[in-house]
Protein backbone atom coordinates (compact mmCIF):
# COMPACT_ATOMS: atom_id res chain seq x y z
CA UNK A 1 0.00 0.00 0.00
CA UNK A 2 2.87 2.35 0.83
CA UNK A 3 4.52 1.56 -2.52
CA UNK A 4 1.28 2.43 -4.32
CA UNK A 5 1.02 5.78 -2.54
CA UNK A 6 4.65 6.64 -3.36
CA UNK A 7 4.04 5.67 -6.99
CA UNK A 8 1.05 8.01 -7.26
CA UNK A 9 3.08 10.87 -5.77
CA UNK A 10 5.91 10.23 -8.20
CA UNK A 11 3.50 10.20 -11.15
CA UNK A 12 1.95 13.46 -9.97
CA UNK A 13 5.34 15.19 -9.67
CA UNK A 14 6.91 13.77 -12.84
CA UNK A 15 5.35 16.21 -15.38
CA UNK A 16 6.31 19.21 -13.24
CA UNK A 17 9.91 18.06 -13.05
CA UNK A 18 10.28 17.50 -16.78
CA UNK A 19 10.67 20.35 -19.23
CA UNK A 20 8.04 18.97 -21.61
CA UNK A 21 5.26 21.05 -20.07
CA UNK A 22 7.02 24.38 -20.63
CA UNK A 23 6.51 26.39 -23.79
CA UNK A 24 9.33 27.53 -26.03
CA UNK A 25 8.30 31.16 -25.70
CA UNK A 26 8.20 32.63 -22.22
CA UNK A 27 6.03 35.55 -23.34
CA UNK A 28 3.04 33.31 -24.17
CA UNK A 29 0.95 32.75 -21.07
CA UNK A 30 -2.01 30.94 -22.63
CA UNK A 31 -5.15 31.64 -24.61
CA UNK A 32 -6.33 35.22 -24.81
CA UNK A 33 -9.78 36.73 -24.94
CA UNK A 34 -8.97 38.37 -28.27
CA UNK A 35 -8.15 35.00 -29.85
CA UNK A 36 -11.40 33.49 -28.53
CA UNK A 37 -13.63 36.23 -29.92
CA UNK A 38 -15.62 35.66 -33.09
CA UNK A 39 -16.63 38.39 -35.50
CA UNK A 40 -15.37 41.81 -36.43
CA UNK A 41 -12.68 43.51 -34.41
CA UNK A 42 -12.44 47.24 -33.84
CA UNK A 43 -8.99 48.68 -33.42
CA UNK A 44 -8.22 50.49 -30.16
CA UNK A 45 -7.78 53.79 -32.01
CA UNK A 46 -11.46 53.83 -33.04
CA UNK A 47 -12.80 53.04 -29.58
CA UNK A 48 -13.96 55.98 -27.51
CA UNK A 49 -15.39 56.16 -24.01
CA UNK A 50 -18.99 55.57 -25.13
CA UNK A 51 -18.27 52.17 -26.76
CA UNK A 52 -16.18 50.62 -24.00
CA UNK A 53 -17.82 47.94 -21.87
CA UNK A 54 -17.39 48.29 -18.15
CA UNK A 55 -17.17 45.31 -15.82
CA UNK A 56 -20.00 44.51 -13.46
CA UNK A 57 -19.48 45.96 -9.99
CA UNK A 58 -18.20 43.57 -7.36
CA UNK A 59 -20.69 42.91 -4.62
CA UNK A 60 -19.22 43.27 -1.12
CA UNK A 61 -21.12 40.40 0.55
CA UNK A 62 -20.83 37.74 -2.12
CA UNK A 63 -18.48 35.57 -0.06
CA UNK A 64 -20.83 35.67 2.91
CA UNK A 65 -23.74 34.50 0.76
CA UNK A 66 -21.73 31.57 -0.58
CA UNK A 67 -20.69 30.67 2.96
CA UNK A 68 -24.34 30.66 4.05
CA UNK A 69 -25.19 28.25 1.24
CA UNK A 70 -22.28 25.93 2.03
CA UNK A 71 -23.00 25.85 5.76
CA UNK A 72 -26.70 25.30 5.06
CA UNK A 73 -26.00 22.30 2.83
CA UNK A 74 -23.57 20.95 5.42
CA UNK A 75 -26.25 21.28 8.10
CA UNK A 76 -28.68 19.40 5.86
CA UNK A 77 -26.18 16.55 5.49
CA UNK A 78 -25.58 16.43 9.24
CA UNK A 79 -29.32 16.50 9.84
CA UNK A 80 -29.77 13.56 7.50
CA UNK A 81 -27.26 11.59 9.56
CA UNK A 82 -28.89 12.49 12.89
CA UNK A 83 -32.05 10.51 13.46
CA UNK A 84 -35.53 11.35 14.73
CA UNK A 85 -36.85 14.83 15.56
CA UNK A 86 -33.46 16.49 16.11
CA UNK A 87 -32.28 15.49 12.63
CA UNK A 88 -35.45 16.84 11.05
CA UNK A 89 -35.02 20.18 12.82
CA UNK A 90 -31.38 20.40 11.69
CA UNK A 91 -32.35 19.60 8.07
CA UNK A 92 -35.08 22.26 8.05
CA UNK A 93 -32.73 24.84 9.60
CA UNK A 94 -29.98 24.00 7.10
CA UNK A 95 -32.41 24.25 4.19
CA UNK A 96 -33.57 27.64 5.43
CA UNK A 97 -29.99 28.86 5.77
CA UNK A 98 -29.03 27.60 2.30
CA UNK A 99 -32.10 29.17 0.71
CA UNK A 100 -31.47 32.49 2.48
CA UNK A 101 -27.87 32.48 1.20
CA UNK A 102 -29.09 31.63 -2.31
CA UNK A 103 -31.68 34.43 -2.18
CA UNK A 104 -29.04 36.99 -1.17
CA UNK A 105 -26.58 35.64 -3.75
CA UNK A 106 -29.07 35.95 -6.61
CA UNK A 107 -30.30 39.36 -5.53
Amino acid sequence: MRFLAISFCALALLPAASGAQQSAQNSVKGPTVQAASVGFRVSDAKVDASTKVTAAPIRPHEGQDVALMVVGVGAMIVGALVQHTAGTIIVIGGAGMALYGLYNYLE
